[in-house]
């Protein structure tokens, strides 16, 4: 989003298409660690299994958090583009309408 005064519609929506890409590269990641702690597992001994469980929800548990924030981002980042693509839509109607009940005759 630009650091002036305003938002671009099209630059917010994609601001909230990278959120959301990020919320699917994490599904994506949980996988892989789910995976690698599978292969992990298979391959020590059981004194260390335990410890790649822990590890595993853990990682998990802020795998799915982080997920669900890149969710909520680009949830407000578009319901903020919203509102404000409406805001701006009613102010310039209210402008148009203004214009309209001056009628100022221009003379070119």
């Amino acid at each position: 989003m630009s650091s002036g005064t305003g938002v671009n519609p099209v630059e917010a929506m994609s601001e909230a298409e990278e959120a959301e890409a990020l919320a699917e590269a994490m599904v994506f990641l949980g996988t892989d660690v789910e995976a690698a702690v599978e292969g992990l597992a298979a391959a020590v001994s059981e004194h260390v299994s335990s410890g790649l469980a822990d590890y595993e929800l853990d990682t998990m548990e802020h795998i799915r958090r982080v997920a669900q924030n890149g969710i909520n981002l680009a949830q407000n980042v578009q319901g903020a583009d919203l509102a404000i693509t409406d805001s701006d839509h009613e102010s310039a109607e209210e402008y148009q309408e203004g214009l309209e009940a001056l009628d100022i005759q221009i003379n070119f």
